[in-house]
């Protein structure tokens, strides 16, 4: 729907466009305004997104990082709407919603006032078939040219015109020759010829289409009538430039006005349309009607450019964002250059994160942290009947200019080939945590300069240079029941992150905290009374922040298998 509307939109700003183009043409030919009609009218059928679409398809496909979860929560009882994370896309509005029935309705709405309008026009164009089908060869008085298309006489029919959109014929009303001169009668057949060499009645019936589909939308049957009427004119201007009397041409309407009515299908070309009090007042005035100067052929060109190129520059500009995975399913794989995955020797120690460096990829890890960094998914997201914690030492080569993400996408062609992992990816309910700021506000000292917190608590830990590892978080076990977390410039989504490691299970950032901060903090990790320190939620709170519980649908990522002794390379 939102599309919908916005595709309306475009189209009513580029008519407008058009109507102050035609303004500025208005001295100028007709058939350029009818022409320019014409494009505002098919505009309703092309929106820009195919331009833009166009553009960015030129370019070549961008990965976008792999977001680093698809989580969608609602709200527990109790819990205040205000606590709502700003996550686009990833939680469920709390603004008012449309009620079911009225999109249906206004389907329902649309296609009864398209097909009423279509029948009709159905019914009207049955009785000009009619007319034609009643129709004789007309007689053809001496002294006229003969005609380069079949003519025929009906006695039914209400002026002359000519029927048919790829295969045309002139229909007369019976005993129009004795009403008009043959002077008269060469005017007349002037101005329908006109209508059959500029196709009038296809564009007349793409317009009509255009009514038929946007019956709603009062512009466009405004710009119906503004097409009749610079048809009208462009016939009637190039009927005088072809040599014709004016007096003769414009007494021959007005002949025909006086005996005959108008044609009863807009598509249906006739001579009778548009204000007749203007027409007979140009034709004799010669209004009008001139050459397009060098500066308005400037200005339509343009215009027309920008009509086109604007969007496809768009899409230039902005190249298809695909997903990484979406690229890894419908291209070519992504490989390291050479890889070396073998099982480490000591099973009991372990690097959480890679060493990456150009060119270069290592890391001696477990599996589970294998699969967690390939597809960008916290570990409570992985389900596996087989234990993941076998610890293997990789070693690959890159490009020199290989990215995280492409890296990832590598380390997945690794675990399907080497380990011959199969997953597939299921939604289930799960419980998760808000991380808020605390009522007094956090506790934490925040990054500023290149200055360190003067407090002890940043010197202890199993490394002996914490600078070295500023923008960091390290979790590791000083003694038996207790955990200890320090962070060195950090920022609240890598807080979250490791905390969605310890709970195992899902943690959102909803403090709003932008900057990076400096924390540590030991809790127990099981329920000890000799432990001299409080579980991890007491702990976080003394950080001046709070864990508050949530629920809702997570994707899952479902092991189906995985070989342990990964193949050779």
């Amino acid at each position: 729907m939102n599309g919908l509307l916005q595709h309306l939109l475009e189209s009513t700003l580029f008519a407008a466009v058009v109507w102050l183009v035609t303004l500025a043409l208005r001295r100028n030919r007709a058939r350029t305004r009818h022409a320019l009609w014409m494009a505002a009218s098919v505009k309703f059928l092309i929106p820009f997104s195919l331009f833009v679409a166009l553009g960015s398809r030129i370019v070549p496909q961008t990965a976008a990082p792999i977001p680093p979860s698809q989580m969608r929560f609602v709200m527990v009882a109790g819990t205040p709407a205000a606590t709502l994370p700003a996550f686009a896309g990833t939680l469920p509005s709390t603004s008012p919603t449309r009620p079911d029935w009225l999109a249906p309705l206004l389907w329902l709405l649309w296609i009864c006032g398209c097909a009423g309008i279509l029948i009709r026009w159905h019914v009207r164009w049955r009785q000009s078939a009619a007319d034609l089908q009643n129709s004789t060869p007309w007689s053809q008085p001496p002294g006229l040219p003969p005609l380069p298309m079949p003519v025929r006489s009906s006695p039914s029919v209400r002026e002359p015109g000519v029927f048919g959109i790829f295969r045309s014929a002139l229909v007369l009303p019976q005993g129009i020759e004795q009403r008009l001169s043959p002077d008269q009668l060469h005017a007349v057949f002037a101005h329908e010829l006109c209508h059959v060499r500029h196709r009038d009645n296809l564009a007349a019936a793409i317009h009509m289409l255009m009514e038929a589909l946007f019956w709603f939308h009062p512009l466009v049957w405004w710009m119906g009538a503004r097409l009749v009427e610079e048809r009208e004119r462009a016939c009637d201007e190039e009927v005088l430039h072809l040599g014709n009397d004016r007096a003769v041409y414009a007494e021959s309407i007005l002949r025909v006005c006086e005996f005959y009515l108008e044609s009863p299908v807009p598509c249906v070309s006739g001579i009778t349309g548009a204000d007749l009090k203007v027409r007979i007042r140009n034709i004799m005035t010669a209004a009008g009607g001139h050459q397009l100067e060098p500066h308005k052929k400037l200005l339509l060109a343009a215009f027309g450019i920008a009509a086109v190129a604007g969007p496809v520059a768009v899409g230039l500009t902005h190249p298809r964002n695909v997903s990484a995975q979406a690229i890894a399913q419908t291209a070519t794989p992504l490989q390291f250059d050479v890889a070396s995955v073998k099982l480490a020797a000591d099973q009991n120690i372990l690097v959480t994160r890679p060493t990456r460096t150009p060119g270069r990829f290592r890391w001696t890890t477990q599996l589970s942290y294998l699969i967690e960094y390939a597809y960008d998914i916290e570990p409570w997201r992985i389900l596996s009947d087989t234990g993941l914690g076998t610890i293997y030492q990789i070693e690959a080569t890159t490009g020199p200019k290989t990215t995280e993400d492409q890296e990832r996408l590598m380390l997945q062609s690794v675990l399907i080939d080497r380990f011959q992992l199969k997953a597939h990816r299921i939604t289930k309910e799960a419980n998760g945590y808000f991380l808020t700021v605390a009522k007094n506000g956090p506790t934490m000292p925040e990054a500023k300069g290149k200055e360190m917190p003067t407090a002890p608590q940043w010197d202890r830990g199993p490394f002996e240079d914490p600078a070295r590892f500023e923008g960091t978080i390290d979790a590791f076990l000083p003694e038996t029941g207790v955990c200890a977390v320090v962070g060195r410039r950090v920022t609240m989504r890598q807080l979250t992150n490791e905390l969605q490691r310890l709970l195992d299970t899902a943690v959102i950032d909803q403090t709003g905290l932008t900057g990076k901060y400096y924390f540590a903090f030991r809790y127990a990790t099981e329920a000890d009374p000799d432990i001299p320190y409080q579980n991890l939620f007491g702990a976080i709170k003394e950080l001046g922040l709070e864990l508050d519980k949530h629920k809702g649908p997570v994707e899952m990522l479902v092991i189906d298998h995985i070989e342990k002794i990964p193949t050779e390379s």
